[in-house]
C-alpha cells in the first residue's frame, strides 16, 4: 500500500487501507470486526449530511428541492402547500413512505410518488387530518448519492409559530439550512429574526432567493436582502430560477443551466456542507480503522514475541487466561462500568426533566403576565408566538442536553475502562495498554464552557453528531415528535387555532371589565393546556430516548470488551498452537506474523495520514 504519492488523496490512501485491513481480518477470520470495517467504509463513501429548507408558504421550497435533485420529486402546485415534513434521501429506485398515526399507533405506508400531494400538501391534507407525520421520499440523485439528505419543510406561516418553531427545533441536528423566499420582495422582519436564530444553531445557513425568472427587478431585491444579511454574519446568497433549471435539465440545455445558476448553489453546497461532513466521516472511519489495526497488532506482537522464545509460552498462556477471565467480569451485570452507566443514565434523565419543566415554568409565568396586559388580537397573536418560539427554544435544549449528557457519560466510562487491571497479579496492566478505550468514542465532548458561551458553542459541541449515525437516530427522533406530535400542538392546538379569535375584532379597553377578566382567563387557560400537551409528549420522547441511549452505550461497550476477550483467547491459542510446531514451522509462521505487522503499520500510517495526524 502506498500512502507517499502526491497525487494520492486522504479518501484514497484510506480506502487503501482499508481493503489491506479487510484482507488481514479475514486471513486471522475476524468476521466481528469485519462488519465494524465494512462499516467504515461505507460511512466514508456516503456519510449522512442533513440539508434543511425552510421558508415561509408558496415561496418555491419544494420545487427548489426537485430542482436540486433534477426530477419532480416533492409535489408542486399553485395551489399546493407542503403540509408535512418530507426527507429525501438516496435510493437506487424511487419510492416513498408516508409515516403517520392510526388510532395511537405508527404505521408506516408505501405510496405511489404521484399521490403525495394526498398526503403531504394542505389541500389533500387538511389540518393533518391524517395524521401524517413525515414523509419519506428515496430518489436515485447523484446528488444524493453522496450521503445528502435534504429536508424539506413545511410552510413556517409567519416564521415565529407553528412549524418554524418545531424547525428551530431540530436545527441543531442539522449540517446546512437553507431560507428560501422569493425574489417578489426583500426578507420580512420575521424571516431575519429566524435567520439571526438559525446561525447560532447551525454550522451552515445559506439563503436562496427564488423566482427570478418572475420577477425583473430581483436584482435589486437581492442587494436589499444582502445588506439585511450582512448584519447577520457571513451568510452566502444565491439568487436561483427553479422553473430553468428544470427545464434545462429537460432539454440537456447547458447555457440554460447556467442561467438557473443552480450550479452556484450546487458548488456552496457541495464546499460548505457536503464536504464538511465528509471530512468528518473520514476521521470517524480513520479512528475505527486505527483502533482496529491497532487491537490485530497487539495480539500479533504477542505471538511473535512468544515464536521468538518459546520459554515463554506457558506463562503467557496463563496471563492471557487471567486476562480473558477479567475481561468476562467486565462483560457481565456486576461490572461497575454496568452500574456507573445505569446511575448516570437515570441521573441524566431526571435532571433533563427537571430543567425542562423548570423552563416550562418560567415560559408560563412570563405569558401569564402577559396575559393580564392583553390589549388587543395582535398581542394574542405576539404571545402565541413568543409562547411557540420559547418552548421549541426549550425542547432544543433538552435534546441537547441529553447528547451533551452522552458524551459526557461516554467520556466518563471510557476513563473507568482505562483504569481497569487485567492480566495475571505479578504481570497486571490496565486495559488501555492493549487498546486505546478512548478511540471508542467517536464524538468529541462538548465543550464544558458552552452553557456560559451561549448558543454559538452548540456549533462546535455538535459537530460528532451532526452527519453521525447517532444524529440520523436523533434526527428521526425528532422528526417523529417536532413535525408530528409537536406540529399537532404547535399548529393544531386551540392556542393557536384561537389566535385572534378569543380577542379578535374586540378592544378590551372598550370592553366591559367582566367580559375583559373572562377572555384573559380563557388565554391562560388555553396556554395551560398547550403547556401540558407539550410536557406530556416531551416526558415520554425523553424517556423512549434515554432508554435507547442506555442500550446503545451498553451494546457498544460490551460489544468492543468482546472484541478484545476475543483477541486474548485467539492468541493464547496460537500459543498453545506453537508448542506443538516443528522449528520449520515456526520459523514459517515468525515470517507470516511478520509480514502482517509490517502491513499493520502501514495501514496505521494510512489512517493517520487520512486525518492529517
Amino acid at each position: 500500500m502506498t500512502t507517499t504519492t502526491t497525487n494520492t488523496t486522504a479518501p484514497d490512501i484510506l480506502e487503501s487501507a482499508i481493503a489491506e485491513l479487510l484482507t488481514l481480518l479475514a486471513a486471522n477470520q475476524r468476521a466481528d470486526l469485519i462488519d465494524r470495517v465494512n462499516a467504515a467504509s461505507a460511512r466514508l463513501k456516503r456519510p449522512s449530511t442533513i440539508l434543511c429548507v425552510v421558508g415561509e408558504f408558496k415561496q418555491g421550497k419544494s420545487s427548489l428541492v426537485n430542482a436540486l435533485l433534477g426530477s419532480a420529486a416533492c409535489p408542486v402546485d399553485d395551489d399546493l402547500a407542503t403540509s408535512a415534513i418530507t426527507l429525501v434521501r438516496y435510493g437506487d429506485e424511487p419510492g416513498a413512505v408516508v409515516r403517520r398515526t392510526v388510532d395511537g399507533q405508527a404505521v408506516a405506508e408505501r405510496v405511489a410518488i404521484e399521490d403525495l400531494s394526498s398526503w403531504c400538501s394542505e389541500r389533500g391534507n387538511p389540518e393533518n387530518h391524517k395524521g401524517v407525520q413525515r414523509v419519506e421520499l428515496a430518489m436515485p440523485s447523484a446528488m444524493l448519492k453522496q450521503g445528502l439528505m435534504i429536508v424539506d419543510t413545511p410552510g413556517m406561516g409567519g416564521l415565529g409559530a407553528g412549524h418554524a418553531a418545531a424547525t428551530m427545533a431540530f436545527l441543531p441536528f442539522a449540517d446546512g439550512l437553507v431560507l428560501v423566499s422569493d425574489a417578489s420582495a426583500e426578507l420580512s422582519a420575521p424571516e431575519l429574526d429566524f435567520m439571526r436564530r438559525a446561525t447560532e444553531l447551525c454550522p451552515l445557513v445559506m439563503f436562496a432567493q427564488t423566482k427570478i425568472d418572475l420577477y425583473p427587478a430581483w436584482q435589486r431585491i437581492v442587494d436589499i436582502n444582502r445588506a439585511h444579511l450582512a448584519k447577520l454574519g457571513e451568510i452566502p446568497i444565491v439568487a436561483v430560477s427553479s422553473k430553468l433549471r428544470l427545464d434545462a435539465i429537460a432539454r440537456k440545455d447547458r447555457e440554460l443551466n447556467v442561467d438557473s445558476r443552480f450550479p452556484e448553489m450546487i458548488q456552496v453546497v457541495g464546499e460548505r456542507v457536503v464536504a464538511p461532513a465528509k471530512d468528518s466521516a473520514r476521521a470517524r472511519s480513520a479512528n475505527d480503522v486505527a483502533q482496529i489495526a491497532s487491537m490485530l497488532r497487539n495480539g500479533l506482537q504477542q505471538e511473535a514475541a512468544l515464536l521468538a522464545d518459546p520459554t515463554k509460552i506457558q506463562a503467557s498462556v496463563d496471563e492471557l487466561n487471567a486476562a480473558k477471565e477479567r475481561l468476562d467480569h467486565l462483560r457481565g451485570p456486576g461490572a461497575k462500568w454496568s452500574t456507573v452507566l445505569a446511575d448516570r443514565v437515570t441521573d441524566l434523565s431526571a435532571a433533563v426533566m427537571h430543567n425542562f419543566r423548570g423552563a416550562m415554568r418560567a415560559i408560563m409565568r412570563d405569558c401569564d403576565e402577559r396575559a393580564e396586559q392583553l390589549g388587543g388580537g395582535d398581542q394574542w397573536d405576539e404571545l402565541v408566538r413568543d409562547l411557540q418560539t420559547d418552548t421549541a427554544s426549550a425542547v432544543t435544549d433538552a435534546f441537547v442536553a441529553i447528547e451533551q449528557g452522552r458524551q459526557a457519560i461516554r467520556a466518563d466510562i471510557a476513563m473507568l475502562l482505562q483504569d481497569e487491571q487485567i492480566g495475571s497479579e505479578g504481570r497486571a496492566r490496565r486495559l488501555g495498554d492493549d487498546i486505546d478505550i478512548s478511540d471508542f468514542w467517536r464524538d468529541k465532548a462538548i465543550d464544558p464552557e458552552g452553557d456560559k458561551k451561549g448558543k454559538l458553542a452548540l456549533q462546535k459541541g455538535l459537530t460528532g453528531l451532526r452527519g453521525a449515525q447517532g444524529g440520523m437516530m436523533m434526527f428521526g427522533m425528532l422528526g417523529q415528535f417536532l413535525p408530528g406530535t409537536a406540529a399537532v400542538l404547535f399548529a393544531s392546538n386551540p392556542v393557536l387555532l384561537g389566535a385572534g379569535a378569543v380577542f379578535g375584532g374586540f378592544q378590551l379597553a372598550e370592553d366591559r371589565k367582566r367580559r375583559v377578566t373572562q377572555r384573559r382567563q380563557a388565554a391562560r387557560t388555553q396556554i395551560r393546556q398547550f403547556a401540558d400537551d407539550v410536557q406530556f409528549e416531551l416526558g415520554d420522547q425523553i424517556t423512549s430516548l434515554v432508554r435507547d441511549l442506555q442500550r446503545s452505550l451498553r451494546d457498544e461497550i460490551s460489544g468492543r470488551l468482546a472484541e478484545l476477550q476475543r483477541t486474548y483467547t485467539e492468541t493464547a491459542q496460537r500459543a498453545q498452537e506453537t508448542a506443538k510446531r516443528t522449528q520449520e514451522q515456526q520459523q514459517q509462521r515468525s515470517a507470516e506474523v511478520k509480514r502482517q505487522l509490517d502491513v499493520l503499520a502501514q495501514i496505521e500510517r494510512g489512517a493517520g495520514s487520512a486525518t492529517g495526524s
